[in-house]
């Protein structure tokens, strides 16, 4: 990867757009000078890459102040007097302000990508535009007010991850800390850059399931499952023997219907014999008188169970039409209706209609709505007209008010009853009638009325055992019902005890798995991170031999499994952090940085802000001449004046192949000028 182009617009110090051609020659030269004074846009130009990198990143929101994470906003529009922000305090004031970001440009073996990072401001909220465009086989990738992730992520994270951020582009004032802190951060940070992060996630994923599945391993047992399954076996058992008692009676009520018809049809031949025409009419209008009353049984049944409670509580019906008539002839009742009335009539006869006033249309409509508060002002609210027992709109006060007047002063649901009553009694009645003339068979020979009345015993016989058989039939009915429904229950409860057993046995397997799987990864975790703590301890040592030659006090620096450093001197002893100087430490860090960089294998510029502070004059020349061209195929380098002399200048500028010099007198609006200070 080697930067093209950089484009700064309205971000910290960068007032406007301020773009830096930062493509190098095709062979030959490889660092970039872009000198500044302190305040003057060095530091602002290594977050604007970061930015543009990784956005509003954890490491920027905690670089503010130490020990303090400014939120997302905060970090980007500012906070009060403690931090002015990344938009540019004159762009705030600006037709500007509503747009603020960073455009990078790169060349890659694949070809070229710009990345535009963008956020707008509209005054109330911001909001992030990302948008990268290939020249390659990949279509532009665009993220609009969301997280950096998906396609986006991956894109950037293929070539430069967040977690390698730090080793290529720092400030070398901040560098000492990592030679002298150990802290838990930088060794995180070791491991994240080493792949054994991930190794950390699938392991405490992995435990979490691994306490999950030791639970859900004793939940059940064979035992239990057994039991249940006894009691659906018997309830399943008790289920046949019933089903077979009602096998039996459905035979035997079709046994005993064959038997009633065939009686039946023999008394119709002795009847139409003695009776002659007659037989049919009597037939035909028992039919008809079955049929009515039945209709009217079903009706009176359907009306009394309904409205019984109503009707024959008259008092208390009296008792509620009394209060509901409180509500509906309540003086304010008219008083709204008459209002309403006139709100609907006088805007339209005052305003609207001829002569007209001579008046503008909106004088018009603010007269119009004025009246029509003036008028609402004196319509009663509805809780002034629900006085008494009952608390109702008067609309729906009416409504029941007509329903409860039907069962407090009207009683033609009780007449209709008696009707009802009386017209049931006259059918049965009619219906016996016709029953006896139907029987009647007293001008047959005696044996024939004989054998008459000896079937029609014995038909009413059968019908009295067919109602027996029907009554038991019905109770079987029902037990069936109650069995099959603890039936079903107990079968739920056998299948979930089941299902239960099953995920056990399962979480019993998953179990051992994951303890197997637990050990082998903590296992490849040891292994892989000797292997590469070896390769991080060689390439350290290596790259420190390079820089430091003033003494031989450090013979070799030590990482310790968790990546801290020690330092052993010629005999193998601890030399204690506290006897090795600012500078020595510092110098320790940059060949920790270089060294990271080399395992990494990443290719990626090196931006260096501040470069040689603490550091002696012999081992700045060294950093000059033998880190500084090596550390990268792209180094961009951001000196001070007082750091880069003309001395160390001429034995850096064989590698330089452009410089930029950075003014801000005014301290928000940096100017690029090309051309250094020599």
């Amino acid at each position: 990867m080697i930067f093209n182009r950089l484009t700064i617009n309205n971000i910290f110090s960068y007032y406007g757009e301020c773009a830096f051609d930062l493509t190098p020659p095709v062979s030959g030269a490889n660092v970039v000078l872009i000198w500044g004074r302190n305040g003057y846009g060095k530091t602002s130009l290594l977050n604007s890459i970061k930015l543009a990198l990784s956005g509003v990143s954890e490491d920027l929101r905690t670089s503010v102040h130490i020990g303090r994470s400014l939120k997302r906003d905060h970090y980007l529009l500012g906070m009060a007097d403690e931090w002015m922000g990344v938009l540019n305090r004159r762009a705030r004031t600006s037709a500007e302000k509503n747009k603020f970001g960073v455009k990078l440009e790169w060349t890659e073996p694949a070809g070229s990508v710009t990345l535009e990072r963008e956020w707008i401001f509209d005054g109330k909220k911001i909001g992030e535009r990302l948008e990268i465009t290939p020249s390659f086989g990949e279509k532009p990738t665009i993220d609009i007010d969301g997280p950096l992730d998906g396609e986006s992520r991956a894109f950037i994270q293929q070539r430069l991850p967040s977690a390698l951020l730090p080793f290529f582009i720092y400030d070398a004032e901040r560098v000492q800390q990592l030679a002298e802190a150990n802290r838990d951060g930088q060794m995180h940070q070791i491991e994240e850059i080493l792949d054994l992060v991930d190794i950390d996630v699938i392991e405490q994923y992995l435990g979490n399931n691994l306490t999950l599945w030791r639970r859900e391993s004793k939940d059940r047992n064979q035992h239990h499952i057994d039991a249940q399954s006894l009691e659906v076996q018997s309830v399943d058992a008790k289920c046949a023997a019933l089903q077979v008692e009602k096998s039996d009676l459905e035979d035997e009520l079709s046994e005993l219907q064959v038997r009633i018809d065939r009686i039946e049809a023999a008394l119709r031949v002795r009847r139409e014999f003695a009776l002659q025409t007659e037989a049919a009419e009597l037939t035909v209008n028992r039919t008809f008188t079955t049929k009515q009353l039945e209709d009217r049984m079903q009706n009176l049944f359907t009306t009394f169970t309904r409205e019984v409670p109503l009707a024959l509580n008259a008092v208390l019906m009296q008792q509620a039409a009394t209060e509901l008539e409180k509500i509906v002839s309540h003086p304010n009742r008219r008083l709204k209706d008459e209002i309403s009335r006139i709100l609907e009539v006088l805007p339209q006869r005052l305003l609207r209609d001829p002569p007209k006033l001579d008046l503008r249309p909106d004088q018009i409509s603010a007269l119009d709505r004025r009246l029509d508060k003036i008028i609402r002002s004196y319509q009663p609210d509805a809780e002034d007209m629900t006085a008494g027992l009952f608390h109702l709109p008067p609309v729906r006060a009416e409504a029941v008010s007509t329903a409860v007047d039907i069962y407090a002063r009207d009683q033609r649901a009780a007449r209709q009853w008696k009707e009802d009553l009386l017209e049931i009694r006259r059918l049965k009645t009619s219906l016996k009638d016709i029953e006896r003339k139907l029987n009647d068979v007293s001008n047959l020979a005696p044996a024939e009325k004989e054998q008459f009345e000896l079937k029609a015993a014995e038909k009413s016989d059968l019908e009295t055992r067919k109602a027996e058989l029907n009554r038991k039939m019905g109770a079987l009915d029902q037990q069936l019902a109650d069995l099959n429904r603890d039936l079903l229950a107990k079968k739920d409860s056998l299948r979930q005890a089941e299902r239960e057993l099953n995920e056990a046995l399962a979480a019993q397997g998953r179990l051992g798995v994951g303890q197997r799987l637990q050990k082998a990864l903590k296992i490849y975790r040891d292994l892989l991170k000797n292997r590469r703590r070896d390769e991080i301890e060689e390439a350290v040592n290596k790259r420190f031999q390079v820089l430091m030659s003033s003494h031989q006090l450090i013979r070799k620096i030590r990482v310790n499994a968790d990546f801290s450093l020690h330092y052993e001197d010629e005999s193998g002893n601890l030399i204690g952090m506290g006897n090795i100087s600012a500078g020595m430490k510092q110098l320790v860090a940059q060949a920790l940085l270089w060294g990271l960089k080399d395992v990494t294998r990443k290719d990626a510029p090196v931006i260096i802000d501040t470069p040689l502070a603490r550091i002696d004059r012999e081992h700045q020349q060294n950093l000059i001449t033998r880190y500084f061209p090596h550390a990268g195929r792209q180094v961009i380098i951001l000196p001070t004046d007082s750091e880069l002399d003309r001395e160390k200048y001429e034995l850096i500028r064989p590698h330089v192949y452009r410089e930029y010099r950075l003014v801000n007198r005014s301290g928000e609006a940096t100017q690029v000028e090309l051309g250094g200070y020599y």
